[in-house]
């Protein structure tokens, strides 16, 4: 009896083992989908997509095709957001927050012939790491895996396994726009990978998770045949003085949030059931991309609490709006920011030049209006009130 005893063991507990290990491409995926960025592109006749890699932190570099971004010297990317471990893969949740998600970025180096392109972004989100780049190009028979947004797909960020067939130069030509036929010429993977257009820049990854080549496209009259711009190219790329002189710096974090900023309120100005009110009509702003923040201070920071209190109103005033401008990008707030101090006494409102075109000419003086008048009085909750009224009854007004 007692030899069966580990058999049995053996068999009832290895089943759960297996099913509750990730596969290879699960794992690739998981690693690399949060470096990976939908790209929008401007076109004369609307909007170009296509997905890109961010390979460099420090420097906030994101590598492309040429042909997602043509000559355009901007573009806008926006990286994937997580619910429950996963990707939001939804369209719509990225475009209908597009002020707050959308990062702005600049092309700053292409190479036409190898099909690829170099952006910088303004920013990066939070614990955001680079794709690496692999030491050299895949071989023949190599599991490989892509990641990309296709145009006809309702989803982001989809997954593809597939095999290397071979890596090779070759010369080919494109539709790149309506009636614009560009040439190429570069080392490339061909993979059995599909791709679709809207792919085009996505990285090829191996199973370490490092980037061997570039999402081109896929033979149209062939069957499992994808061409990706091997990693040498990029290599290259990434070596031209347009990019070489870009020196590293610390990363500008962008914060995003998925709820409304709570109210700071340091200065105790506010009831707590004011407070509470106050937050859920933030909520509701918050949903049709009106982000708010309101702070109250007891005392201006002390490492400058000496030269604000000496300061002249018009300098008191520049001191302040660069206190909130300071609050608003560290909180990630990108509409409107209200901060109040109590000492020195002083107030500012903030009305970021995207949201102000959302609003009458002259919204943030009213807003200003309506809190001091409630401070002055000494109702600051009707103050606190009357201003997300405000914010709530001229959402939409501008011009």
């Amino acid at each position: 009896m007692s030899r069966t005893c580990p058999l049995l063991t053996l068999l009832m507990f290895a089943p759960l083992a297996v099913a509750d290990e990730k596969s290879e491409g699960a794992k690739v995926y998981a690693k690399a989908v949060p470096s990976v960025v939908w790209v929008h592109s401007k076109r004369d006749a609307g909007l170009a997509t296509g997905s890109g890699s961010l390979v460099d932190l420090d420097r906030r570099l994101v590598l492309t095709n040429y042909h997602v971004v043509l000559d355009n010297p901007s573009a806008k990317v926006f990286f994937p957001h997580f619910r429950d471990s996963q990707p939001v893969a939804e369209k719509d949740y990225y475009r209908d927050r597009a002020k707050r998600l959308a990062i702005d970025a600049r092309v700053i180096a292409v190479d036409k012939k190898a099909d690829l392109a170099i952006l910088r972004l303004d920013s990066v989100p939070e614990k955001t790491e680079a794709i690496p780049l692999a030491s050299a190009s895949p071989d023949p028979g190599d599991s490989v895996h892509s990641i990309g947004s296709a145009g006809k797909s309702d989803a982001l960020f989809g997954y593809v396994k597939g095999s290397v067939r071979q890596v090779y130069k070759k010369e080919w030509k494109a539709e790149v726009a309506p009636k614009k036929v560009a040439t190429f010429e570069a080392k490339v993977v061909e993979t059995d990978s599909p791709t679709n257009p809207g792919d085009s820049g996505g990285p090829l990854l191996n199973e370490k998770g490092e980037l061997v080549g570039v999402t081109q496209g896929g033979a149209i009259k062939a069957q499992l045949v994808s061409t990706f711009i091997d990693v040498s190219e990029v290599k290259k790329l990434l070596t031209a003085r347009a990019v070489k002189d870009i020196k590293a710096e610390k990363p500008v974090v962008r914060v995003v949030r998925e709820k409304a900023l709570p109210i700071a309120d340091g200065a105790k100005l506010f009831k707590d059931e004011t407070v509470a009110a106050s937050y859920e009509a933030l909520g509701d702003l918050f949903k049709k991309d009106i982000d708010v923040m309101i702070e109250t201070h007891a005392k201006a920071p002390e490492a400058r609490y000496e030269e604000v209190k000496a300061a002249s109103p018009t300098k008191r005033t520049e001191l302040f709006r660069e206190w909130t401008l300071n609050r608003m990008e560290k909180q990630g707030v990108n509409s409107i920011g209200i901060l109040i101090c109590n000492d020195p006494k002083s107030l500012y409102v903030e009305v970021s030049p995207d949201a102000v075109k959302q609003f009458p000419e002259g919204f943030a003086g009213k807003l200003r209006d309506a809190v001091i008048k409630g401070l002055k009085d000494g109702k600051p909750d009707d103050s606190l009130k009357e201003a997300i009224k405000l914010i709530q009854d001229n959402r939409g007004k501008g011009k």
